[in-house]
């Protein structure tokens, strides 16, 4: 993954272009988010070749057959517009190397995984013929393995039953070595081909090597049609008998998608729990490079800020406990709306969730709808509100940052953000954002310009205000002067990784983390205090004299004076993304379920565990409660029973709701920012 440059676009067809994740002779590869922050593998084509005709009746092919499939095992396409100007083509984003770079770097895989394997590639393919489609170009590059299972994808020179192959005159679709017998002769790809790849493909994983030797194109075209594989490196007699019979000249001998499907043992063809260690590390440390790297981009969802001295607090809220300088620390992994430490600018949930009936009680009828107090409409999705004594800024990315009065909803000033949503954050009187390789501070009450001071890069940096300085945890992390953005100090973390590092701030120490390390620094002078080596460090969060760290694999609690580990709680070979506590439960969102997980702070021990929806994302409340957003609800939940206490489900919000002094605030995807009347009647 390479970061943009300046001849990429930054946005396409409603997609925000994050990353680069490669390219070919056909176009690049990008990562990309939707407005709902979901991430996609967006396929750009090359500016040249979007003026053949050819291609591009190639190309909406590809495009009208792939967003046919859908079904387990499949990277579904999520958008296309194969007519626009530049043609492009997004599909659902798996984090992990293809199986080509897997079997590179860690070996075969043992019998177990390539049952595992067998099975779901069989499922995707059976999804993929079901809709009357072969894919004709399975091959181990277009498999990703992802942390929850394999993933097939691109579906390039894929043909439907119903039509006829469209490949130029003297061309085999395909790859030397996984094109059948029948096909190199010229007859008919059918849905036997396909179980001829799969099983080259499954004795290259299982071996390490591939079934029918190496050596020049023309040669491995050539020796399906008069050589037998070599399957002398599988032990597994049950998987070396299948495979054989897969890999036959003719068609009719070859076994179904069945046979295939029912080699897996019980139990480890589901999730990734067949992925052997080193690959499952290998997962790992790329989910985590994204995350992280997406993170400065989803500071676009702006903090819900815990009130400075001189900003005031909103009414009804109260200071973090730790006093005004402690600061959230940046947003989480492939997430959007919570914030995690600080004050949300709620009252007491109990109080907020019994009397907002526009939220769906578990235990209740639905309430009457909520009345609307006022109604700020936007262009685009309003992010997280940031709320003071007297004024709601609302955030989109059309609309940029606009003051309101608290109370009536009508707006004091308007600042564009020139497209860059990195932050704004809010402290010492005034909002901070940066983009356009600047950093600038506006005045809180005006909107005015501060002062503004260049940065590297034209990315957008994460922040993390203090009450003195402003620090923007990138490599080197740096500390600026709040008051004019002069340089204070930088601290080199881990060169080796620039560019996803993360912090926490908390009293007088700066945690930083990355791939390898979390450190403690002094926030005043940028000296390391200690450091720990954490593997693909996720989250922090601090409660009660004890630093929780999330990573691969589970939560190590750490002593935040010194750094020792005092205890590790193993959650299987999966990285925990989220984590928070609230009183004494630590709950955490772990990858290798998609459950909250709700765990006593102290020992471990697991007192509930319950589905809120996929991509959550956690923030503690007030009143032992969890906030919670997936891709279904957003919710509160006792922290220490897992009781929903309040549930919003499907109205388009993409925002935290921000509650103060009896008022709802609340980001939604079409209606702007909506102030609501936390009153049981309308």
């Amino acid at each position: 993954m390479r970061p943009l440059t300046d001849q990429d676009p930054r946005e396409l067809g409603g997609y925000r272009l994050l990353a680069r994740l490669g390219q070919g002779g056909m176009g690049r590869v990008y990562l990309a988010e939707d407005r709902r922050g979901a991430l996609a593998a967006l396929k750009v084509v090359h500016p040249e070749r979007a003026h053949d005709p050819e291609f591009r009746r190639r190309f909406a092919r590809e495009v009208r057959l792939a967003a046919r499939v859908h079904g387990p095992g499949v990277a579904s396409v999520t958008g296309a517009d194969p007519d626009a100007e530049t043609p492009w083509l997004a599909a659902e984003f798996v984090s992990g190397p293809t199986l080509s770079e897997a079997i590179a770097r860690h070996g075969e895989l043992p019998a177990e995984a390539c049952r595992a394997l067998a099975e779901q590639l069989a499922e995707a393919l059976t999804a993929v013929h079901a809709t009357g489609l072969v894919h004709r170009d399975l091959k181990p590059s277009n498999v990703i393995l992802g942390a929850d299972g394999a993933r097939l994808i691109d579906f390039g020179i894929a043909l439907a039953t119903d039509e006829s192959a469209i490949t130029r005159t003297g061309q085999t679709p395909g790859t030397a070595g996984y094109i059948a017998p029948e096909v190199l002769l010229g007859g008919a790809a059918g849905p036997a081909a396909d179980v001829f790849a799969l099983g080259a493909l499954l004795a290259f994983a299982a071996q390490g090597r591939h079934p029918y030797g190496s050596g020049p194109e023309a040669v491995l075209m050539a020796r399906p049609l008069a050589a037998d594989p070599d399957l002398s490196g599988i032990t597994d007699v049950k998987l070396a008998a299948l495979l054989r019979r897969a890999l036959a000249r003719e068609p009719a001998h070859r076994p179904s998608l069945a046979e295939f499907a029912g080699l897996a043992d019980l139990g480890t063809a589901g999730g990734g729990s067949w992925i052997p260690p080193s690959l499952l590390d290998d997962i790992g440390r790329r989910t985590h490079e994204v995350t992280t790297r997406t993170r400065p981009r989803r500071a676009t969802a702006p903090e819900p800020h815990p009130p400075t001295a001189m900003d005031g607090p909103a009414p009804g809220t109260r200071r973090a406990p730790d006093g005004p300088g402690t600061s959230p620390a940046p947003p989480g992994p492939q997430r959007r709306h919570f914030t995690r430490r600080g004050v949300l600018g709620l009252g007491a949930a109990t109080a907020a969730a019994g009397a907002a009936a526009w939220l769906i009680n578990e235990n209740t009828a639905l309430g009457p709808a909520p009345k609307i107090l006022w109604r700020h409409a936007m262009k685009g999705p309003a992010f997280d509100p940031l709320v003071t004594r007297d004024t709601v800024y609302a955030i989109s990315e059309e609309d940029g940052l606009v003051a309101l009065d608290i109370r009536t909803g009508a707006q004091r000033w308007h600042r564009s953000l020139n497209g860059s949503l990195a932050g704004p954050v809010l402290g010492n009187g005034m909002l901070y954002h940066s983009g356009g390789n600047r950093l600038t501070a506006l005045d809180s009450r005006s909107g005015a310009t501060r002062w503004s001071v260049p940065l590297p890069g034209e990315q957008g940096h994460a922040m993390i205000p203090g009450p003195d300085l402003l620090y923007m945890p990138d490599e080197p992390v740096r500390a600026l002067d709040a008051t004019d953005g002069s340089a204070r100090w930088s601290y080199a973390h881990d060169p080796s990784h620039p560019g996803i590092v993360q912090g926490l701030l908390w009293r007088n120490a700066l945690f930083v983390y990355s791939l390898s390390y979390v450190d403690r620094v002094d926030a005043t002078t940028g000296k390391r205090v200690w450091r720990a080596e954490v593997e693909a460090a996720q989250d922090l969060a601090i409660s009660d004299g004890t630093l929780y760290v999330s990573h691969f694999g589970g939560v190590s609690l750490l002593n935040p004076v010194d750094g020792t580990v005092r205890k590790t709680l193993t959650r299987d070979k999966f990285p925990v993304f989220d984590i928070a506590v609230a009183g004494r439960a630590l709950c955490i969102d772990d990858m290798a379920d998609d459950r909250v997980h709700g765990l006593d702070a102290l020992t471990g021990e697991e007192r509930w565990s319950a589905d809120l929806g996929k991509h959550t994302f956690l923030s503690e409340l007030d009143g032992g409660a969890l906030a919670v957003t997936s891709d279904t609800m957003v919710c509160a939940v006792d922290a220490g029973t897992g009781v929903v206490r309040w549930r919003l489900h499907d109205t388009g919000t993409t925002s935290t709701p921000v509650i103060a002094n009896g008022v709802v605030y609340v980001g939604t995807e079409r209606r702007g920012l909506l102030a609501l009347s936390a009153a049981t009647s309308a």
